[in-house]
């Protein structure tokens, strides 16, 4: 780093200093975030919950193994892919043609009833070009068996690793060894993910707790939140410094100048009109359908929802949008007519 990037480093963290100081001209700030994988369990957390002064509200439920199994044997779960045979060289490749293979060990689906969860691990072979495949159907059965007990937790059980031997011997030495990983490997992903919460649930969490604070979202994954919520974000920074070395949350603060204001509400005022539009047609088709209670409850929390985000950040910004407004009004006469039918 030149002594010029150290100079626009230091001035951009005193810039942020003083946006986070007493009487700042503060607007709101920019957030995103990013959570790997860590070692958090529930209990752990609640605890951080309680030391940081967060909602426990926002907390993940209880680990459920069966969710677990689901996890690791469903489609984004466990897979293991290796070449079959000697690898070629290039120049054997261009003299015989493309004839690698590659084999994928993946989890299929078989069978569920009140007691068991089944699914096989399946052995794949495709050849380079990938016009070419063939199946061995079974190598193994990797089995969820629900706890029988009478007051066991829902979704409590334990899994049941079996190899299919007579299809594990047919296989040379290096691809039963293979296959004996990727059955290690769904072992201690069950065992782990018992314990710890995954990094998507940690992350759904961080996201709801966000979206609870009705913010404008920017892009996927980045949101404008105002500077009323601005203590709260601290401490979830903090919470989620404490997942793991690479996880992260950032905020980037916004001062309250015209440029921002106008920037942030030309995005607002764009996804309030986009919303306003979908709710008000998924009314109109409720209202031609003669829908269910449960639907025209779901369409008025909708419209609610919409009508405080919009309060806010019309106080919070300063915005006039009045166009918003006439179109809230049609919608809520649409949903009055819907709820007297």
């Amino acid at each position: 780093m030149t002594m010029t990037d150290r100079a626009g480093a230091q001035d951009f963290t005193r810039y942020l200093g003083g946006m986070e100081g007493q009487g700042a001209p503060l607007l709101g700030h920019l957030v995103l975030y990013s959570v790997c994988e860590s070692q958090v369990t529930p209990g752990q957390l609640a605890l951080w919950f309680d030391q940081l002064g967060l909602d426990k509200t926002w907390l993940p439920g209880e680990i459920r193994p069966v969710d677990v199994y689901e996890r690791i044997t469903g489609p984004a779960g466990v897979k293991k892919t290796y070449p079959l045979g000697e690898p070629q060289t290039r120049s054997q490749v261009r003299r015989q043609g493309a004839r690698g293979q590659t084999v994928t060990l993946m989890l299929r689906h078989v069978t569920r009833d009140t007691s068991v969860i089944v699914r096989h691990l399946v052995r794949e072979v495709r050849d380079e070009e990938q016009t070419r495949l063939s199946y061995t159907a079974k190598v193994a059965e990797v089995v969820f068996c629900r706890d029988p007990a009478p007051y066991a937790a829902h979704g409590a059980g334990t899994v049941k690793i079996t190899p299919e031997l007579p299809a594990l011997a047919a296989l040379p030495a290096s691809e039963q060894d293979q296959v004996l990983d990727c059955l290690d490997d769904i072992k201690q992903e069950f065992e782990s993910g018992r314990l710890f919460l995954s990094s998507d649930r940690l992350r759904a969490m961080i996201r709801n707790y966000i979206e609870n604070f009705l913010p404008v979202r920017i892009r996927s994954g980045v949101y404008f939140v105002g500077r009323q919520h601005a203590e709260t974000l601290a401490k979830l920074r903090e919470l989620v410094a404490r997942f793991a070395s690479k996880s992260s949350l950032t905020r980037i603060p916004l001062p309250d100048q015209d440029e921002q204001r106008d920037m942030i509400i030309a995005v607002f005022i764009s996804q309030t009109d986009d919303q306003i539009r979908k709710l008000s047609a998924d009314i109109r088709k409720a209202i031609d359908e003669d829908a269910s209670e449960a639907v025209a409850q779901g369409l008025t929390r909708r419209f609610r929802e919409l009508k405080a985000t919009a309060q806010q950040h019309e106080q919070l910004l300063g915005a006039s949008i009045q166009d918003a407004h006439a179109s809230m009004e049609i919608v809520e006469k649409q949903l009055r007519k819907l709820l007297d039918l």
